[in-house]
């Protein structure tokens, strides 16, 4: 499993995608409006969503957040991740 917390600002944007890797996404702090599979729902402190192996997915920050995600299997891509990920939109901090 890889964990990732993410800290977003608001009106970031998660651009839509996919990927082999189950999800799941933890709010821990704001609110973040996320589109999995063309269902829409607004996420606030404490809401867990599960997003499958390859389900097209994307998100909007609509407050400051942080978020906690869990994947399976472990993303290799993560470990050259803050090369990746303009700093003024998602601030991540990855471990596997």
């Amino acid at each position: 499993m890889t964990f990732a917390f993410w800290e977003i600002a608001a009106g970031g944007i998660l651009p839509e995608h996919d990927h082999p890797h189950e999800q799941v996404a933890i709010l821990l702090e704001g609110r973040f409006e996320l589109t999995v599979r063309g269902e829409t729902s607004v996420l606030v402190p404490g809401t867990v969503a599960v997003i499958p192996s390859h389900a097209r997915h994307s998100g909007r920050a609509l407050s400051d957040c942080r978020i906690c995600d869990v994947f399976y299997p472990i993303r290799e891509d993560y470990q050259r991740l803050n090369s990746l990920v303009p700093p003024e939109a998602v601030r991540p901090r990855a471990t596997s």
